[in-house]
């Protein structure tokens, strides 16, 4: 890390709060201020405690909570650097596909498919997402993990109507980024793309996908997408991992009337 963003981490001697705590949140902001991005490189903690003149036992201290809470992590080099990403100001505000939203974090995007099936909803079902109903019922449905620098970033949900995207079932591979193969296969813009988020927790199975805790806080993203024409033509359903700062989008009122519904085990 270069030594002008090394001096931006400081400690008041004056303060009662232990110097590991102060360490540790005048980090973390630097982090949310994006003084500190993605992959920046820090100092060892025996260099940050020659710097602020403390014992190093603070300064380990600091970084083994901001490791623990996946604000960094050592990389390939054995320098901790900042593991932390905010996928909200490119994504969620800017309503960018997630591959591209992926690259302008500064990451190689990749995409496994979980699973891909043609399905066949009912009346209520198609209405509730949105969908024209037609004879045709069948949809395509995909479910994707989105990956950047091979991390579990994004889980994805969608349904394509097959009367509008015949034969996909059988020409899609499922690593393809879809908005730009709808438009080169089906010539099929994607012209609005309205999404609705919320925080939840995650259930084992999505947890396990996004290599996550179970129950751990997460941003579900339902999303409308239409085309010029104005037709339907994706319903998504998206869940992140939580090694980004979505609590500006709850208050801690609604956080602590979650949690008093929570039995013990799950608090846990």
């Amino acid at each position: 890390m270069l030594y002008n963003l090394q001096e931006l981490i400081t400690i008041d001697r004056r303060s009662t709060v232990h110097y590991d705590l102060q360490v540790k949140e005048s980090i973390k902001s630097l982090i949310l201020d994006k003084t500190f991005y993605y992959k920046t490189e820090l100092s060892s903690p025996d260099d940050l405690a020659d710097q602020l003149k403390v014992a190093n036992k603070f300064t380990i201290a600091a970084y083994k909570d901001l490791e623990f809470e996946r604000y960094i992590k050592k990389n390939k080099k054995g320098i901790f650097a900042v593991s932390y990403f905010e996928l909200t100001n490119y994504f969620f505000d800017r309503n960018t596909a997630i591959y591209d939203a992926i690259i302008s974090l500064g990451m190689t995007p990749s995409i496994e498919c979980v699973e891909k099936k043609v399905v066949k909803l009912d009346e209520k079902t198609i209405m509730e997402m949105g969908f024209k109903v037609t004879k045709n019922r069948k949809f395509f449905y995909i479910n994707r993990l989105y990956l950047g620098d091979m991390k579990p970033i994004i889980i994805l949900e969608n349904y394509l109507p097959l009367y509008i995207f015949s034969g996909i079932d059988e020409k899609f591979v499922g690593d393809e980024p879809l908005n730009a193969y709808l438009d080169e296969i089906y010539n099929v813009k994607t012209s609005i793309s309205n999404r609705v988020m919320k925080a939840v927790n995650l259930n084992s199975e999505l947890a396990a996908l996004l290599n996550e805790r179970k129950n751990v806080a997460s941003i579900q993203s339902t999303n409308h997408v239409y085309d010029k024409d104005g037709r339907l033509i994706d319903y998504g359903i998206s869940h992140t991992i939580s090694s980004y700062y979505f609590q500006a989008l709850i208050t801690k009122d609604e956080m602590n009337s979650y949690r008093s519904k929570l039995s013990p085990t799950e608090k846990t």
